[in-house]
């Protein structure tokens, strides 16, 4: 019987935990900088993906330390990569011919 109760417990705790970044920034637009990047090389667009990477871990939530259970940071982060590489690419692809002032050189794009 404390058995049962107690995996009863577990099962409803489970249930009733708190509403993950992911969940709660779900239609979130984040922007990320690249003013300061020079795009035409490898070296600084190994940094804007970094930031892409960073800003994505921070709305979507971070798997460190997490159980392998948690799909829906794993998800959000999976869809918002996938929302950011096209304004990625095509800032990689346009940096040398776009003639925008440094202050609007950032890419938007919504979390999944």
């Amino acid at each position: 019987m404390t058995k049962s109760l107690t995996a009863a417990a577990i099962a409803l705790a489970a249930i009733a935990l708190p509403v993950s970044a992911a969940q709660a920034n779900e239609g979130a637009t984040v922007q990320v900088s690249y003013a300061d990047l020079d795009l035409s090389g490898k070296a600084g667009q190994d940094i804007f993906d970094r930031r892409i990477e960073r800003a994505i871990e921070k709305v979507c939530g971070n798997l460190t330390g997490r159980p392998t259970f948690d799909s829906s940071i794993r998800n959000c982060q999976l869809e918002t990569r996938a929302a950011a590489k096209p304004s990625r690419d095509l800032a990689v692809a346009n940096y040398g011919n776009a003639r925008l002032a440094r202050s609007d050189r950032q890419i938007r794009f919504a979390v999944k």
